[in-house]
């Protein structure tokens, strides 16, 4: 397979699970696990904290969505607009399964939790750094472009990691 047919492939697989609950998945664990994450803060507080922000965010988007379908589209059956909803935006609960992933994996090769959140930052910023180059790239933007739009979305992971520095 050709680079060009694995970026739209790879494309066409973001577009398909929500990208913009994808990336808000991917923001809310970093700025989650960037402000519980001091110095003194053990792994399972870290994890507790960032994946019940994350849940109550994505069962947010849940209800949201479940109470507006109404009245963008009429009378459909509760279960119906709930199975719909939660299909569409469990985008979200795999935006942090990056730096949830990292941070467990750190963890369990004796990372410090500290540490451990600063690896899953850095993660962040390339995950989000990436999914802006897919995006690009995939709506017809030069390398150059892609660059450009990745590094912007970059500072927002960066972000993160400057401000747990701040905070702790």
């Amino acid at each position: 397979m050709e680079l060009k047919d694995a970026r739209h492939q790879t494309g066409l697989w973001v577009a398909a699970r929500h990208p913009s609950g994808l990336l808000y998945g991917v923001i809310i664990t970093g700025a989650v696990m960037s402000a519980s994450a001091g110095h003194e803060t053990s792994a399972q507080r870290i994890v507790a904290t960032t994946v019940f922000v994350l849940g109550v965010y994505f069962l947010a988007d849940v209800y949201v969505r479940v109470f507006a379908h109404q009245f963008r589209e009429g009378r459909d059956s509760i279960g119906h607009r709930f199975a719909a909803a939660a299909s569409h935006e469990s985008g979200v609960l795999l935006g942090g399964v990056p730096a949830l992933g990292t941070f467990a994996v750190s963890i369990a090769l004796g990372v410090s939790p500290s540490t451990a959140t600063d690896i899953a930052l850095w993660v962040t910023v390339v995950v989000l750094g990436a999914i802006a180059y897919l995006a690009a790239r995939y709506a017809g933007s030069t390398v150059r472009e892609a660059l450009i739009e990745s590094a912007l979305a970059g500072l927002l992971g960066i972000l993160m990691v400057v401000s747990k520095s701040l905070l702790h």
